[in-house]
């Protein structure tokens, strides 16, 4: 049996036997590796359809032979057909390219970071302003305000009272009163208020058995300056043995 191969036209001579009769087998060209069903039916169909494909060639190749050949001057050279419908790139722009997803993504995080900063700044500056002022009207805020005195000497923004004056007193019983005279003396170097006296009496183990506050005999003491004040305990208590005489917070 002739086998020809579909894909490269080789052809074999198999034995039938080999073929696997009417129902043929599948086989591998030698030559060109294709590997194809064969069968008897199909083999005459694909012989048939060679046969007939190369009687049309050679009808073809007998017609060529016999028809006229045009002279040369007849011959119209080749022109390249102009196309209207090709579109030609013209100059423009380089694209723009893809934003970043990302990028986004990440700038409004940016923004609001960038905001956050700028509140807290804002925060810190205004806290600060506030402190400032606060610093330097003490002494109109504490005279307004005499409640904010114990915070701002806490913080130790203001001297302590009666700061550059010394007191020195000498207590005298007289029947069944003890009456106290004592004097204050400026030691700073520049001029400075005179608060209110607090007048405590104390008995052996310095334990306040009673006390008084009392006005300053003047309001303010001149650098070196001196003044007295005196005051009076109405039956004071038997344990009474000393006096101790601090200046009151405003």
């Amino acid at each position: 049996m002739n086998v020809t191969c579909p894909a490269c036209k080789t052809r074999y001579l198999v034995d039938d036997a080999a073929l696997g009769g009417a129902e043929g087998r599948r086989v591998r060209c030698a030559s060109c590796g294709n590997v194809w069903h064969y069968s008897p039916e199909a083999a005459a169909i694909h012989e048939a359809i060679a046969e007939a494909t190369a009687a049309a060639e050679a009808a073809a190749l007998a017609t060529a032979a016999t028809a006229p050949t045009a002279a040369p001057s007849q011959v119209e050279p080749l022109r390249a057909e102009r196309r209207t419908d090709v579109t030609y790139p013209s100059a423009s722009p380089p694209p723009t390219p893809p934003q970043n997803p990302a990028a986004e993504v990440l700038l409004p995080e940016a923004a609001r970071r960038r905001r956050a900063r700028a509140f807290g700044l804002g925060l810190v500056l205004f806290v600060s302003a506030i402190l400032v002022s606060a610093i330097l009207a003490r002494e109109a805020i504490m005279q307004l305000w005499p409640e904010a005195i114990p915070v701002y000497s806490a913080l130790r923004l203001v001297e302590a009272p009666g700061a550059g004056l010394e007191v020195s007193v000498t207590p005298s019983r007289s029947g069944d009163a003890l009456a106290i005279d004592g004097e204050i003396v400026n030691t700073a170097g520049v001029a400075r208020r005179v608060p209110k006296l607090r007048v405590a009496l104390r008995d052996g183990n310095k334990v306040e058995v009673d006390a008084k506050v009392i006005d300053p005999p003047v309001d303010e003491l001149a650098p070196g300056a001196r003044t007295r004040f005196n005051t009076t305990f109405r039956n004071p208590s038997i344990t009474a043995t000393g006096v101790a005489v601090t200046f009151a917070a405003q």
